[in-house]
């Protein structure tokens, strides 16, 4: 069992509060090989905006299906319910915003495109490497989604520092993302990595996600002995190529930044994908753009909440 760090120990971070639905679909996901496609039907049915965008995502040309899916069940048959817990999450974690105080809306919707598309292409970078691991596959699409779930926490914390801080940075972008974690370490007293980890961890977030949000910067220091290891080099890859296309937080990085990187030869290493180079591998992810863009549209939630501050 993942624990947080003793320098956390003394921590009093609160997490917005989380809909039902979703604490439910993360606790499902302790135990991914067991599953079941009712219990997750269960889940989507109850929320028809969540049936509506299910039905659209696997009806898309992304998944190029010769017939029409218009059973929640089947979707969730052909989706797989590892994955469709995580679509759950996402569209839930969307629901967050209604919880923060208004001036943080725009900072959490720029957060919100990046982890969509960072959880998109994680999948898909996992499929190139590794097609028959389903399971992997689709906790590399949930791991995408909170891969930044420190930075909720943040923000939800310290609405106004969070948003100067990360508004700031997206104007200016003359701080690099690994100065990043310094400067919150010195604005807040740890970074997102840290916060996200122990909020994860009092929420009994399953292991692999609590390690993927530690350690999606460092990949090479995620334990070979973690099931993570295999997910944060994706992780990692997954976001910079998310800021090279248009879905960047703070800071949008050229295609030769986005390839500086150590993760891409972790990942190519890892899974043995001789066929690949991180050069080709970007071209390619980036060749994605039009079905990135159908899945970040197809999971974010339209009209989103006018509020006065508290």
């Amino acid at each position: 069992m993942s624990t947080a760090r003793p320098t956390l120990s003394r921590l009093e971070l609160r997490c917005p509060p989380l809909p039902q639905t979703l604490t439910e679909a993360v606790g499902l996901l302790n135990q991914p090989d067991q599953l079941e496609v009712r219990a997750v039907t269960r889940l989507v049915e109850r929320d028809p905006v969540v049936v509506a965008r299910l039905l659209q995502i696997v009806n898309s040309a992304y998944y190029g299906l010769r017939r029409t899916v218009s059973s929640v069940e089947r979707a969730v048959v052909l989706l797989g319910p590892v994955s469709v817990a995580g679509i759950i999450i996402g569209m839930q974690m969307l629901r967050l915003r209604a919880a923060l105080p208004s001036q943080t809306l725009a900072c959490f919707h720029r957060l919100s495109q990046h982890s969509l598309a960072t959880a998109f292409l994680a999948r898909h970078l996992l499929g190139l490497m590794h097609p028959r691991a389903s399971n992997q596959l689709s906790i590399g699409f949930t791991a995408g989604l909170l891969h930044d779930f420190g930075k909720i926490i943040l923000v939800y914390n310290f609405p106004d520092e969070a948003v100067a801080f990360y508004d700031q940075q997206r104007l200016t972008q003359t701080v690099q993302a690994r100065d990043e974690q310094e400067l919150e370490r010195l604005l807040f007293g740890f970074d997102h990595t840290e916060a996200g980890e122990y909020v994860a961890h009092k929420l009994n977030f399953p292991d692999v996600l609590i390690d993927t949000i530690r350690f999606h910067h460092a990949p090479d220091q995620t334990p070979p002995s973690r099931e993570a290891y295999w997910l944060t080099p994706a992780i990692a890859v997954a976001d910079r190529i998310a800021r090279t296309m248009g879905y960047a937080f703070t800071h949008p990085l050229h295609p030769d930044e986005a390839l500086n990187h150590p993760a891409w030869a972790l990942l190519l290493d890892q899974y043995q994908a001789v066929e690949w180079t991180p050069e080709s591998l970007l071209t390619h992810c980036m060749q994605q753009q039009e079905y990135l863009g159908q899945h970040v549209q197809s999971l974010s939630l339209p009209n989103p909440p006018t509020r006065t501050r508290p």
